[in-house]
């Protein structure tokens, strides 16, 4: 978006919503504080898994220690029997995932929602963003009565679609993702999920296509006025055409890498 304030351009912005719960942004069941009782706790939550780990409301997980922080409600919301509630709910399902025999018998399907853990993952490698490999921004919210859910996505600022990221993976040895590719009806799902969204994921570099026309002038002037001096995805010293070029062909590379590797599971 550009922007000019009384008569003076001051630059392109982007200009986007805050995550947070609502009925246009995340529409889940909105807590007020005054609830107690189990069936009335079990929604909605907002959680971030950050190893900044700096919100008041935080516990580390108790199998993989991994930096829960509670987004909404927030500390004039949240009471004792919301906190114990979610932190029991999310040890529960590390439990379901990590001990042998729970696992094999799926029980970490109680907990989790599939179809969002599948979409999540295929987001975060077909960008290259690597913000859940910390993990930092890495969001997961639920509903009342609900299962836990990825999402949503949000900071796309580390290194996403560097080339040499277009051949690999990230799944090694991050979040709860290791251990649901230990699953074969895990597996089937991203490869349903896969070939559902791939006619629509392959037009994508047609509209980066239709967008770098509208942004080329806009690019223009506000590299004049904003020049780049630090260097993050490696593109900031390109030409705009170039940059977009890398970014369409990054984005391919990982696509046709994707498409083979899931297919082949």
């Amino acid at each position: 978006m550009e922007v000019v304030l009384n008569g003076k351009y001051i630059g392109n912005y982007f200009l986007c919503e805050d995550k947070k719960i609502g009925e246009d942004r995340i529409n889940i069941h909105e807590l007020e504080g005054n609830e107690t009782a189990p069936e009335d706790i079990t929604g909605g939550y907002l959680l971030e898994l950050d190893t900044y780990y700096d919100e008041v409301n935080k516990f580390k997980s108790q199998i993989k220690n991994f930096p829960y922080m509670f987004k909404e409600p927030d500390e004039e919301v949240l009471n004792q029997e919301m906190f114990t509630y979610v932190q029991n709910y999310v040890n529960a399902m590390e439990e379901s995932l990590y001990t042998p025999e729970k696992f094999t018998a799926g029980e970490f399907k109680n907990y989790i929602d599939m179809e969002s853990f599948v979409d999540y993952w295929i987001a975060c490698e077909l960008t290259m963003n690597s913000e859940y490999v910390h993990p930092k921004s890495t969001y997961m919210y639920k509903d009342k009565n609900e299962k836990l859910k990825a999402g949503p996505m949000w900071d796309f600022d580390f290194y996403t679609f560097i080339p040499s990221s277009a051949n690999s993976l990230q799944i090694g040895m991050y979040l709860y993702y290791p251990q649901l590719f230990m699953d074969a009806s895990f597996k089937a799902m991203v490869k349903e999920r896969w070939a559902m969204w791939k006619s629509k994921l392959e037009t994508i570099p047609e509209y980066i296509d239709q967008q770098k026309e509208l942004l080329r002038n806009s690019d223009k002037m506000n590299i004049k006025m904003w020049p780049i001096y630090v260097s993050e995805n490696g593109d900031e010293n390109m030409s705009f055409d170039d940059a977009v070029n890398r970014l369409k062909e990054s984005y391919n590379n990982k696509l046709n890498f994707l498409d083979s590797y899931i297919n082949g599971l």
